[in-house]
C-alpha cells in the first residue's frame, strides 16, 4: 500500500500542473491581443488622390476600343436640334411652267418624224424630262440637244401641253423599192438559204438552195398599207422592238427582222388570222414560226416578195 505521504505528493503535483497550464493560456491570450492592437497602429489606410482633371478609375467599366487616328468615324444616324430651334421646312421642287414631258419606266425611242418608219435618233432614258414644242397626231415633237425629235405620246407623261401647236411632219420615207430589186422566180435564185413570201397565197417558205425546209401561212399588208414587192436583204435582227403608226402602238413585238426600212418579218400576239392580209405592211407570222425563222436567217439573208 502506498503511504499517505505519497498520495498527498501526487495530488500536489497535479494541482500545480493545472495551475501552470491555465497561467500559460492566459499569457498567450494576453500577448495575442497586444500584438493585434500594435498592428492596427502600424497599418493605416492611405487614401489615393486623383490627379487633377482625371477621374478615379472604376474597375466595373470596360474601356471602349481606341479609334485609329486615320479612321474617319461614321456620321451620326440622326441629329437632334435644340428644343428652341425649329426644324427647317423642306423646300418644294419647282414645277416647270413650260410644256414638257417625262419618259416612263422603260424610256422611249426618239425618231426623226412622227412614226416608226422614221429613223431612230436616240433613246430618252426613264425619268428624263424634255421640252415639248408641238405635236402631230399621236406623237410629241421635242427638242433634244438642239435637235428636233418625235416620241410616241402614249408612253410618256406630258405636262402643260394643251396649247402646243400642230406641226407638219417631215417627208415620209419612200416605200418604193429600187428598180433593180424586182422579185425572181424560185428557180432563178442561187442562195444557200433564203426566204420567199407569196402575197397571193399569204405563205412564207424558207429555202436552202432550191429545197424548201419550212412553209406556213402569214398575214401581209392590207390594200391601203401594202407589203412592198421586190428582193431585199435583212439589215437588222431584234428579239423585240416597239412598233407604232397613226392608229396603233405595240410594245415588245417579238422576233423582228427588218428587210426594207421599217418593214419586217415578225411574230404577232394580237391576232391569229393567218392566211389573210392583216398588217400595215410587215409580214406577220405565228410567234413560234417567227422564232424559228429568226434562228434560220442572218443579217444579209435574201427576202424575195412577189404576188
Amino acid at each position: 500500500m502506498a503511504s499517505s505521504y505519497q498520495i498527498k505528493s501526487d495530488r500536489l503535483m497535479s494541482t500545480l500542473s493545472s495551475i501552470l497550464l491555465r497561467a500559460s493560456a492566459i499569457f498567450i491570450l494576453t500577448l495575442t491581443v497586444k500584438v493585434g492592437f500594435n498592428l492596427t497602429q502600424i497599418i493605416k489606410v492611405v487614401p489615393v488622390e486623383a490627379a487633377p482633371n482625371e477621374p478615379i478609375p472604376n474597375p466595373t467599366l470596360i474601356p471602349t476600343t481606341t479609334v485609329d487616328a486615320d479612321v474617319t468615324p461614321l456620321p451620326p444616324t440622326s441629329t437632334s436640334l435644340p428644343a428652341s430651334t425649329p426644324a427647317p421646312a423642306s423646300t418644294p421642287m419647282p414645277i416647270p411652267s413650260h410644256p414638257h414631258l417625262i419618259a416612263g419606266d422603260d424610256g422611249v425611242y426618239v425618231h426623226t418624224g412622227p412614226g416608226l418608219s422614221y429613223d431612230k435618233i436616240g433613246l430618252l432614258l426613264p425619268g428624263v424630262e424634255t421640252t415639248i414644242v408641238g405635236f402631230n397626231r399621236d406623237w410629241w415633237a421635242v427638242e433634244i440637244n438642239g435637235e428636233r425629235g418625235w416620241v410616241f405620246r402614249d408612253i410618256v407623261t406630258a405636262f402643260q401641253a394643251d396649247e402646243v401647236p400642230v406641226l407638219t411632219a417631215p417627208r415620209v420615207p419612200t416605200i418604193e423599192p429600187p428598180a433593180d430589186q424586182t422579185p425572181a422566180p424560185v428557180w432563178a435564185i442561187d442562195e444557200d438559204h433564203w426566204i420567199d413570201v407569196d402575197l397571193s397565197e399569204q405563205r412564207l417558205t424558207a429555202y436552202e438552195a432550191q429545197n424548201p425546209v419550212k412553209t406556213y401561212l402569214v398575214s401581209t399588208g392590207l390594200p391601203q398599207t401594202p407589203t412592198p414587192i421586190g428582193q431585199y436583204r435583212i439589215w437588222i435582227k431584234m428579239k423585240t422592238d416597239d412598233m407604232a403608226g397613226a392608229d396603233y402602238y405595240i410594245k415588245d413585238v417579238p422576233w423582228v427582222m427588218y428587210f426594207f426600212e421599217g418593214y419586217g418579218l415578225h411574230g404577232v400576239t394580237w391576232h391569229g388570222n393567218f392566211g389573210h392580209p392583216m398588217s400595215h405592211g410587215c409580214v406577220n407570222q405565228p410567234s413560234d414560226m417567227a422564232e424559228w425563222l429568226f434562228n434560220f436567217a442572218d443579217v444579209g439573208t435574201l427576202v424575195n416578195i412577189h404576188e
